[in-house]
């Protein structure tokens, strides 16, 4: 599932980093690997790196820029054509939207005519003294150092990023010859990739601490600072810059990117809580909106906790506390007041974590379940940190009403009540939501993706808990056997993979199967009479073996080929489509178009599906007639539903890439929502990001033995629940008598979903982008009120 990094600003050409010969102009290169991004390679890319012109314009959409996808570390290597003298070097790129990151590890190597290469130098901290690019908006930033004493015919610079790399130009400054009889430090690296692949955690960490320090250093420097604090900061500060090098590239066996990272981490953020006020802060923030690690707490700080919802519903709340004490705060949090006791078994407190991501970007995602004793739960807050509490609340069986208690905070400091609402409605949310929810979470093997034996069990169970209803498996639970030189099935298939998958799921609404198929049925193509045979063979045994278990065959929502974007794809999509319908096998034939232009598909491809699932980000960014073109066929009769896949998603917004998701379902008459992809870790544990050879996309953090609760996957449930809402107002609407109330609901429902998605969804789908996240929260209360006037009439 592939997609290009939006467009976005023009880029101005960035001012000259020095005024020191380029040695470089104009010189050879070797690129490892290929340049892989579409919009900007072309031929000239292997000599536009040294040409002298950099990119104005979109900068990866400029053939002057080359571009990498998906490709986890880049080497460039310069031939100067013979040894010469380095003073310093310099490349240019750009980041901070549609995904594209700034490198975590930027490292220069140099080499004599033997090619025996030496690491230069770390040019992410060289050049850190020039400035910092932010993190967001999108920038064009010129790494440069001229602090380099060094030489060599063959200059590397060796990239790592994820899942995009980009460059327009890169320099090379000349020094002065005598260094040419200097030997060259350190020993040769007789494998460069392999040797920064051994120090990608060692730089993460680096740039991570470094970032931290100079953010630290600009507070600090504020007017309202006084000199004092201000000079005992900067002490600190400096102190620490000391020691970055002897960060060890290898980090231990069970290192987590968990703020603070190691312990000088843990005295950056000492020094920052020099500059908040003394003792623990209580505070709130927008509850999906995200929050800045080093964020101030405000200067006269607020918080209230209320949760408006039905029973047997789940939904959430959180409080923030900064620690500005010297040392790291224990506390004791109860909740009192409210049915069922202290610390109520219907409320789940969450110690949320801090993880830092690939992209340099630190969220407060992970929900771990905070540790619990019989005093309550138990928090710790770093000195100088922020720590998060979620709240995860689903009352069951207590009766409507409106309900006041507390959350009491403990500590060496005494108390800190914050009041704790409970608006409980006279509604019951029912046990099996209507949406349809899944995200090719792969259950079916024993080591797809992120799944293995060991956590799968325990990510099933995760999923179901959120509803999810319609889990996908990949073809191998149904494999083909054998047949004779007619088509007919002569040995039937291995049916113990199928079993094994749907006893995993036994109240699942679909069972959705990657069919994965091509042109070809074993030995037959699709022109071929015997295809349409063996196919239909296939299709009716496993419609006859769904039935022996109790599953009609409709109920098999079977993906063909994925993303079809091509005519070559939809003809295949036909064939098979046509074959399986002929032989009455009665499976659900699903599919999800990824054309930008419809003018490209085939007719009968659309005609051939009963479920079309187009790609909701294409979907909201393309035309109203191409919109208008889905809709005529959810008219027609096809069942519409939306899927997205992009990623990483601990960068993309709880709120209006995954919750919202659900509403746009509402909206056009989609009955099922997706996401790429429950299981893909890649390949690694979430808790480091910064292991993960392309994006993560789990809505969770699973790992090879664990799963623990997200934000992303928190808010797409709740996503799910908002979509029941409606479901329950319109049901209502139904049965109501004509008034006012009837009137008032019927006003809602038609103007609710637009309000909501119109002020979410234009500015975009990241986390960072500034919206209104609370505008679903308010819609649901408002329907929640609707349904309470329309159950007295």
């Amino acid at each position: 599932m592939f997609r290009y990094a939006l467009l976005a600003l023009v880029c101005a050409a960035p001012a000259l980093a020095a005024s020191f010969e380029n040695i470089a102009l104009n010189a050879p290169y070797t690129l490892d690997p290929n340049p892989s991004y579409a919009l900007c390679s072309d031929p000239g890319d292997f000599r536009q790196l040294t040409d002298g012109v950099y990119t104005t314009g979109y900068f990866w959409a400029q053939e002057s820029t080359v571009g990498w996808a998906n490709a986890k570390t880049v080497i460039i290597t310069l031939d100067l054509g013979e040894v010469k003298p380095i003073r310093g070097v310099s490349l240019n790129t750009a980041a901070g939207t549609a995904g594209v990151a700034w490198p975590s590890g930027l490292r220069v190597f140099v080499g004599d005519a033997d090619r025996q290469f030496r690491e230069a130098g770390d040019l992410l901290a060289l050049s850190a003294k020039h400035g910092e690019p932010a993190p967001f908006p999108y920038s064009v930033h010129r790494y440069w150092t001229d602090e380099l004493r060094t030489h060599g015919r063959y200059v590397a610079f060796v990239i790592t990023n994820q899942p995009f790399t980009f460059a327009d130009e890169i320099e090379v400054y000349a020094g002065d010859p005598a260094w040419l009889a200097e030997p060259l430090p350190g020993a040769p690296v007789s494998d460069v990739a392999a040797y920064v692949a051994s120090n990608i955690v060692r730089d993460a960490i680096s740039r991570r601490l470094r970032q931290d320090v100079a953010a630290v250093r600009e507070k600090a420097a504020a007017p309202s600072v006084p000199e004092a604090v201000r000079a005992s900061v900067t002490a600190q500060l400096d102190a620490v810059l000391v020691e970055l090098g002897a960060i060890p590239p290898e980090p231990a066996a069970d290192f987590r990117a968990v703020l603070p990272l190691n312990e000088t981490h843990r005295r950056i953020f000492a020094a920052r809580g020099q500059l908040w006020p003394r003792g623990l802060t209580v505070w709130q923030s927008p509850l999906w909106g995200p929050l800045s690690h080093l964020a101030d707490p405000p200067a006269n700080p607020e918080a209230r906790l209320r949760v408006a919802m039905m029973r047997n519903e789940f939904r959430a709340a959180a409080l923030n506390v900064s620690n500005g004490g010297p040392e790291e705060a224990s506390l004791t949090l109860r909740v009192e007041g409210l049915p069922g006791g202290v610390n109520p078994p219907w409320i789940t407190v969450h110690e949320v974590a801090w993880t830092d991501t690939a992209a340099g970007v630190p969220v407060a995602s992970a929900l771990p379940a905070a540790a619990r004793d019989d005093a309550g739960w138990r928090i710790s807050i770093p000195a100088g940190m922020t720590r998060q509490v979620w709240f995860t609340v689903q009352p069951t069986d207590i009766d409507p009403g409106q309900y006041e208690g507390a959350v009491t905070l403990s500590g060496a400091a005494g108390d800190r009540a914050v009041p704790f609402t409970l608006d409980l409605y006279p509604m019951r949310f029912p046990d099996a939501p209507s949406l349809g929810f899944g995200g090719w979470d792969y259950t079916d093997g024993d080591g797809h993706r992120g799944v293995n034996p060991e956590n799968r069990p325990l990510l099933i169970e995760h999923l179901r808990k959120r509803y999810v209803n319609a889990p996908w498996a990949t073809s191998r639970v149904i494999p083909r056997g054998g047949y004779d030189a007619s088509g007919r099935l002569t040995a039937p298939p291995d049916t113990r993979d199928f079993d094994a998958w749907v006893a995993r799921w036994p109240d699942a609404a679909w069972y959705c199967i990657f069919a994965a198929v091509n042109n070809t049925f074993e030995r037959w193509t699709m022109d071929d009479p015997e295809f349409d045979t063996a196919v239909g063979q296939w299709a009716s045994f496993w419609a006859d073996h769904a039935r022996a278990r109790g599953i009609d065959p409709s109920r098999l929502a079977v993906l063909l080929f994925d993303e079809p974007h091509a005519p070559e794809h939809d003809a295949i999509i036909v064939a098979w489509a046509n074959a399986i319908r002929q032989a009455g096998a009665g499976w659900t034939i699903w599919e999800d178009p990824t054309y930008h232009e419809l003018t490209e598909s085939q007719e009968a491809m659309f005609a051939a599906c009963d479920v079309i699932c187009p790609n909701r980000t294409i979907f909201l960014r393309g035309s109203e007639d191409y919109r208008d073109f889905y809709r005529k066929q959810r008219d027609a009769g096809k069942r519409l539903e939306f899927y997205s896949c992009s990623g990483p998603s601990t960068l993309l917004d709880p709120y209006a890439y995954y919750r919202l998701q659900a509403w746009t379902c509402w909206k056009e008459g989609a009955q099922a929502s997706y996401f790429w992809a429950f299981g893909d870790n890649a390949g690694v544990s979430p808790w480091n990001e910064y292991l993960a050879p392309r994006n993560i996309y789990t809505l969770s953090f699973l790992d090879d033995t664990s799963v623990t609760p997200a934000k992303m996957m928190e808010a797409a449930r709740e996503g799910v629940q908002d979509y029941e809402y409606f479901v329950m107002l319109q049901a209502a609407i139904d049965r109501a008598p004509e008034g006012p109330a009837k009137d008032a609901a019927k006003r809602l429902l038609e103007e609710l979903p637009d309000r909501v998605l119109d002020a979410s969804t234009t500015p975009g789908l990241l986390w960072h982008d500034d919206i209104d996240r609370s505008l679903a929260d308010e819609a649901r209360i408002q329907i929640l009120d609707a349904l309470a006037a329309l159950r007295a009439i």
